[in-house]
């Protein structure tokens, strides 16, 4: 078959699609990844065909744009930036609104509509049998139907926007009120409609979920989705793992990080030097995982202080007793695959480019695999405290523990890619279990 994997041009959000699409591939079946062309290299580096749509994204050069209009404003009033930090406890109906619309006309469009008219020609040229494409991308899912292709959508994240679809829909009982209220769905009709494809749910949820996340975790969203769980296989690009990584040390090991794609968005009220020097004051072993910029500003840390411009994750978790990070979605889910316990600063990223971290945050929190610190707890003798009581004791470790055992229950790439036939043609339901034999 031939299979068409689709993802913004967003290095993270591909990566995590890579042990899929490579698992598709090993089984015999002709596997592209289309992107907007910001991408090709990352995807060339994988070993994956690519095949360019639209025109550049150019999202990190946006991000310093506005954050230099930003600077301009004294009292903040340049807007609410590109991301947003899903609450809706006691958020009103019209904040709700705006927060979800704002999400469609700022950040969907911006991904989608400049590519969708290649990548709909690129369907129909190329003829995929399938297209699997990540939850921002609704243009796979237009493509696809355009060209007669079955399409599946991959989550790497909290399925935020499907929550707040539902929420909206709670509150607004009239039908034509709820169409007006939909701003994701009324796009996304608009936009099919130029294709001859009639807006179904399947464009907003794709045909099938994947969903990398454990049940207790993902956000419980009833039967709203065609979820089909898939375990989660860390992949972090190419890397060669240092010697000093191939066995644990005798002091505890704790990993800090923002994950390869938050530093243009961190928070300058807080200097990660006084974060990492109050970490230090524990009897542990830090490894630090910085951009160089950031490195050069802290030269005056403590002797158990490392800090590496990039270290292999899953190598390094796997000698880590913790790891402290900002509850970016794939630091949460290699750590999660590995049974690490995790303290999670959502806040050392600025709200404005906060999507689900503090949702993640708390859903592991929840699970007794995590520490969650947000607002006025975010300062260094706090998490200092915090990632002591993470240390201290089993309870974390056994929380983390579970979940990993969770996550090994489920259904490998492997095995998704032994019955991919059958779903395409009809054959499986996305609730049949998969055999692992």
């Amino acid at each position: 078959m031939r299979i068409l994997f689709v993802t913004q041009a967003e290095k993270t959000h591909m990566l995590s699609m890579v042990p899929l699409a490579w698992a598709l591939r090993s089984a015999g079946h002709d596997v592209r990844v289309a992107s907007q062309p910001d991408l090709r290299e990352a995807v060339v580096e994988t070993g994956l065909p690519f095949c360019a749509v639209g025109p550049p994204y150019a999202l990190e050069q946006y991000l310093r744009a506005f954050k230099a209009l930003e600077s301009q404003h004294v009292d903040g009033e340049a807007g609410a930036g590109l991301g947003v930090t899903v609450d809706l406890d006691g958020m009103d109906t019209d904040e709700l609104l705006e927060l979800y619309g704002g999400v469609v006309n700022y950040w969907l469009r911006m991904v989608n509509d400049l590519m969708l008219d290649d990548l709909v020609a690129l369907c129909r040229q190329w003829g995929p049998d399938l297209v699997i494409w990540e939850p921002k991308t609704y243009a796979g899912g237009i493509a696809a139907e355009a060209a007669g292709a079955s399409h599946a959508r991959f989550l790497w994240g909290m399925d935020v926007l499907t929550q707040m679809r539902i929420e909206i829909e709670d509150r607004t009982p009239d039908p034509e009120q709820a169409w007006e209220r939909d701003n994701l769905a009324r796009w996304l009709a608009g936009r099919a409609a130029r294709y001859g494809v009639e807006f179904g749910e399947s464009l907003v949820h794709g045909q099938v979920t994947l969903d990398p996340f454990p049940e207790e975790v993902q956000l419980d969203l009833g039967t709203r989705t065609s979820r089909r769980p898939i375990r989660y296989v860390p992949f972090n690009g190419a890397a060669r793992v240092p010697a000093w990584l191939r066995s644990r040390p005798d002091h505890p090991r704790v990993c800090v990080t923002m994950g390869s794609s938050s530093m243009e968005r961190f928070d300058g009220n807080h200097h990660l030097g006084d974060f990492l020097a109050a970490l230090a004051e524990l009897d542990v072993e830090i490894i630090a995982t910085l951009p160089d910029e950031q490195s050069e500003e802290l030269r005056t840390l403590p002797d158990n202080v490392r800090i590496f411009s990039h270290v292999p994750m899953q190598p390094l978790l796997e000698t880590c007793d913790a790891v402290v990070h900002h509850g970016g979605a794939g630091t949460c889910l290699t750590a999660m695959s590995l049974g690490v316990p995790q303290l999670i600063i959502s806040d050392l990223v600025m709200p404005k480019y906060q999507f689900d971290e503090r949702v993640l945050a708390g859903r592991l929190a929840a699970q007794g695999a995590s520490i969650e610190l947000s607002g006025e707890d975010v300062t260094p003798a706090r998490t200092r405290e915090a990632l002591r009581s993470l240390l201290a004791g089993s309870g974390f470790r056994r929380g983390a523990g579970l979940l990993r055992e969770r996550m090994l229950g489920t259904p490998t790439p492997a095995e998704f890619a032994r019955r991919v036939e059958e779903l395409v043609m009809g054959g499986v339901r996305p609730d049949d279990p998969v055999p692992t034999a």
